[in-house]
């Protein structure tokens, strides 16, 4: 199978920061269906996955990767709002996610281009304006403390879903 959609690389996470992660998006994007999860590649950073590429050679590359870097615990740090945005965060302490994605995008796998910086996130609230609910939301909310790493995904969005292969 060759993707031939735009396709991210995720870290779908477990743990109590489900629940937190699902209320707030109920609460400030109800018509949105996305994991709960911190983007490897696709967002920032590295593009999405270059469309022409065998899956199965990325999902080969991709395993090797994350099994010779592998992490499960994910402790939150911080909650916080990108710059001139109204997109809202959980920040993980991000030493081994920096380390996994510099492997992903120094492997042969093949990326689209990508205007934003890495920055391990885990999204909240998408929008593009902040509001006063959201920003006093953030000061007031307690971080998860357990945390994990449930698995990986190839994630193609579409309504309903999107999961293309999970690792």
């Amino acid at each position: 199978m060759i993707i031939d959609n735009p396709t991210y690389l995720i870290s779908e996470l477990a743990g109590d920061v489900v629940a937190l992660v699902e209320e707030m998006r109920e609460r400030f994007n109800p018509n949105h269906d996305w994991p709960v999860d911190i983007t490897i590649a696709g967002s920032s950073g590295i593009g999405t996955i270059k469309e022409g590429q065998d899956i199965s050679v990325v999902i080969e590359a991709f395993q090797s990767i994350i099994t010779s870097h592998g992490f499960t615990e994910v402790t939150f740090i911080s909650a916080s709002r990108f710059p001139n945005t109204g997109i809202y965060y959980l920040a993980p302490e991000c030493s081994s996610f920096d380390v996994l994605h510099k492997a992903i995008a120094g492997s042969e796998i093949q990326f689209n281009e990508n205007k934003w910086p890495y920055n391990p996130h885990c999204t909240l609230r998408a929008g593009i304006e902040p509001t006063d609910e959201s920003d006093l939301m953030i000061k007031s909310m307690s971080l998860p403390k357990n945390s994990i790493i449930e698995c990986f995904s190839l994630y193609q969005p579409f309504s309903g879903g999107g999961r293309v292969h999970r690792f």
